[in-house]
């Protein structure tokens, strides 16, 4: 006897696909013969291979919180991020580690010192979400209330990128990243969250706001946040002649400038830790140097504090040991004047800090550094470049496209404990602008 369809279809769906029942896979017919003939080859199609759609009620999430279960995560991590669309270095086992480690197990700026992992699983048993998340103060005050936040960002924290922190396994995004908000939108009744942020898997247009009902006692606000710049790589020549005459002429003028005024230049790139561990060290000062500097466009200081310091220590040489860092130096007279690291995966190599002397400004040390890096990174293959989220004329200079959005989505608790304070949240910003020149 038939099973009934509703169990036919999860059997589907826990073993991810089926073959074909006798009666579907067609034989051809073969015809009588009145005589022995040349042996026939009779050929059975391929049998049909359906795959059933991964819905979120099908994935099962649960929360990891403590330091040994995130430790032990590192080789589902690792699996989980070679089988995402749009591979990151800041997707990383090694990236949310350190991170971990030096910005919310110490409770560095506004964070808590609470954290917790929402991993989803389908029906196999095969992890289809990862999303960390940690607690931190809202605006730096416990007045404020308590916000959820992405491993990765931070309101009140500058931390060491601007990419929120989540894996949805590539062919079920859309029921991966609902499973996820699911889930912590059913924790807002018995959390003491008054705000959770939730970074979502696709782009999107505008933000949207409505109400998940009385019995949820909260809202859910949907909006774009601008992601990563991109350029497609190829062979430097090639890749010049994209670019427009004025940065044409810039990649050849500065070079020049400097043998011609100086003399004595030369680019060298760290990739081993070995190498890595004394170029982080220039990259820290420079970066630093760079951000005080009064030529230019005005740069914030990433690297301020010992705790960012620690985790380029910790996390370059990490990622050198797995080929996938490199700090690139500008030497000038034998001394180290510009740096600017990278960091590379899934055939892309990301753009990260940089820092350099402001009395060589005007030589662009940056670009040559950059020019340098293009042209390695297409004669071994690598087939674009991501620059950090945000639109500028200096990467747009490059040829980038249009900056890719991610749809990030945030819940607001409606009790009215969380309520008061978001009213006085409101009230603080006001004022703080009020009082800005």
């Amino acid at each position: 006897m038939a099973a009934p369809s509703h169990l036919a279809a999860l059997d589907e769906a826990y073993s991810g696909e089926r073959q074909a029942s006798p009666r579907e896979a067609r034989v051809p017919k073969v015809e009588p013969q009145s005589a022995p003939g040349p042996a026939r080859v009779i050929r059975l199609e391929p049998p049909v291979v359906t795959r059933s759609p991964l819905s979120a009620e099908q994935i099962r999430c649960t929360s990891l919180t403590m330091g040994d279960a995130l430790r032990e995560l590192e080789p589902v991590w690792r699996d989980l991020s070679a089988h995402i669309a749009d591979s990151s270095p800041f997707l990383s086992w090694d990236f949310s580690f350190e991170w971990w480690r030096h910005f919310v197990r110490n409770a560095t700026g506004s964070a808590t010192g609470y954290f917790e992992i929402v991993v989803g699983t389908d029906p196999q048993g095969r992890v289809v979400a990862i999303a960390p998340f940690f607690a931190e103060r809202t605006m730096g005050k416990e007045r404020f209330g308590i916000t959820l936040q992405p491993f990765g960002r931070s309101h009140t924290l500058r931390t060491m990128t601007d990419e929120p922190v989540a894996l949805y396994r590539a062919g079920c995004e859309a029921a991966a990243e609902s499973a996820v908000k699911t889930y912590i939108a059913s924790r807002f009744g018995s959390s003491t969250w008054d705000i959770a942020v939730v970074r979502g898997s696709g782009t999107g247009g505008g933000g949207s706001a409505f109400s998940l009902g009385d019995a949820a006692g909260m809202i859910q606000s949907s909006r774009a946040i601008e992601g990563t710049m991109s350029v497609t790589l190829a062979p430097w020549g090639r890749f010049k002649d994209r670019l427009s005459k004025s940065m044409r002429d810039n990649l050849a003028y500065y070079p020049r400038k400097l043998s011609r005024e100086v003399g004595d230049w030369r680019v060298v790139t760290a990739r081993t830790p070995d190498e890595i561990a004394p170029a982080v060290e220039a990259l820290i000062a420079l970066h630093r140097r760079r951000s005080r500097s009064n030529r230019g466009v005005p740069h914030a200081d990433h690297i301020a504090g010992n705790a960012e310091a620690a985790f380029l220590r910790a996390w370059m040489p990490r990622m050198a040991a797995r080929r996938q860092a490199s700090i690139v130096l500008l030497e000038i007279r034998g001394a180290i004047v510009a740096a600017q690291a990278f960091l590379e995966a899934s055939g892309c190599v990301s753009v990260y800090y940089s820092g350099y002397d402001e009395r060589w400004y005007d030589y662009s040390p940056l670009t040559i550094i950059t020019a340098e890096m293009i042209k390695n990174a297409a004669e071994r293959g690598v087939g674009r470049m991501d620059f950090p989220p945000g639109s500028t004329p200096w990467k747009s200079r490059w040829g980038t496209e249009q900056p890719r959005s991610v749809i990030e989505t945030s819940f607001y608790s409606m009790r009215p404990a969380a309520l008061a304070r978001g009213v006085m949240r409101r009230l603080h910003q006001r004022l703080q602008e009020l009082s800005l020149p």
